[in-house]
């Protein structure tokens, strides 16, 4: 067997610089070398394992990191919302779908009611902007509603229309009652062929300037309708509307600009 020749200074520097952008058949027909011989050239030199040397990650890990089924996000949010990945070779031939965490982010902010970062660590995905901050503690907060999406039983009903016969409570108190949501105690209603209803909240007083501003920001930073209404005396089905009218985006968190 011969000899392998030795590795020229501007070999290690190119091995060096290309690890973990370029891909080990890349390098191998760049430098003449097989495969095998530049991984254990790598090790040698103390380079980690490409996959690691990546400043970002794979669409795979980022599902298990949000939650969110990996088919979801090929067949949904790559198509219809630009998810920006792409696929990178991390071996002789196997590709995967990557995204680096800085275009993860940018992405995100135009996607917001998208992800939900109640459950996943602060930086886990590269330095956080500011704003995530404010998103995972608004969805924490949405996460706090236990029995949202949850069958009602019998008991529930009953006491439901108990509640609507002998005392004048509002949409907000009867939701706060059953800790859920104003929309699930209306659709609860209607599903019973119950024909009344709590009592309203003027929904029909104008907001104030900074009212709107609070709902503005507070829509766009992720809290849900009912932690809105909370702060500003409103129900949460009269902030759904109101933002409705404003021309409010929902899946990108933010005010369309052509509508007033």
């Amino acid at each position: 067997m011969g000899r392998a020749k030795n590795w020229t200074q501007e070999e290690l520097e190119y091995l060096q610089d290309r690890w973990g952008t370029s891909s080990l058949k890349s390098i191998s027909l760049r430098l003449g070398r097989s495969i095998e011989a530049i991984k254990l050239k790598a090790g040698r030199m103390g380079l980690k394992d490409s996959r690691m040397s990546f400043d970002g990650i794979t669409v795979n890990q980022l599902s298990l990191a949000l939650d969110k089924s990996y088919n979801q996000i090929v067949r949904y949010w790559i198509p219809q919302y630009g998810f920006p990945a792409r696929r990178k070779i991390f071996a002789s031939s196997a590709r995967v779908l990557v995204i680096g965490y800085e275009d993860f982010w940018k992405w995100a902010e135009q996607h917001k009611e998208m992800i939900n970062l109640a459950k996943m660590e602060p930086n886990l995905l590269g330095a956080e902007p500011a704003w995530a901050k404010v998103k995972r503690r608004a969805d924490k907060m949405r996460s706090q509603k236990t029995y949202q999406g949850v069958h009602w039983t019998p008991d529930e009903d009953q006491r439901l229309v108990q509640v609507l016969r002998t005392r004048g409570m509002t949409y907000p108190e009867v939701a706060k009652l059953f800790d859920r949501s104003e929309a699930a105690v209306k659709r609860r209603l209607h599903d019973l062929g119950v024909k009344m209803r709590p009592v309203r909240l003027e929904n029909h007083i104008k907001y104030t300037a900074d009212e709107v501003q609070t709902l503005l920001r507070m829509a766009q930073e992720g809290y849900s309708f009912e932690t809105i209404a909370q702060e500003l005396g409103k129900s949460a089905l009269g902030v759904r509307g109101k933002l409705e009218r404003m021309g409010f985006e929902f899946k990108r968190r933010k005010l369309l600009e052509v509508m007033k």
